[in-house]
């Protein structure tokens, strides 16, 4: 049982630590000039999203399911709790769509849509440790 909240704790610290890093490392792949660059700044940046970001974003929902499976509690923080983590499921799959689009189009600017992701990944992330530390008992 601790193994498995462990586990949870672990890979949901690297997917929000992915999250916050993913709108800033899309950021900055556009102020470059080089093709070369460019090249390799899209491939670090999709090896980050799917190697890191997205198992992560698994093993921490998955093992969530199991946790609030094992517990079998069913109450309206955890609702809204599982409201907020997916909003950043949402925007994990929104980093995705910025990943494809700087792949497509690096020469664009995209820094104030990355800017506004990455205010709203801060924001679910904070609601959600909010929420999980105001758990009425």
């Amino acid at each position: 049982m601790p193994l498995l909240k462990l586990l949870h704790f672990a890979s949901l610290l690297c997917w929000c630590g992915t999250l916050l890093y993913l709108p800033a490392l899309v950021a900055a792949g556009t102020r470059q000039t080089s093709a070369l660059f460019y090249r390799d700044h899209a491939h670090l940046t999709r090896m980050v999203f799917t190697l890191v970001g997205t198992p992560a974003a698994l093993i921490a929902i998955g093992s969530g399911t199991a946790l609030f499976l094992r517990d079998g509690i069913l109450a309206g923080w955890l609702i809204v709790k599982l409201s907020t983590v997916a909003g950043m499921v949402l925007c994990h799959a929104l980093c995705g769509v910025m990943v494809l689009h700087i792949e497509r189009s690096p020469e664009q600017s995209v820094n104030l849509r990355c800017l506004f992701l990455g205010i709203a990944i801060a924001t679910f992330i904070t609601a959600t440790l909010w929420l999980v530390l105001a758990k009425p008992f």
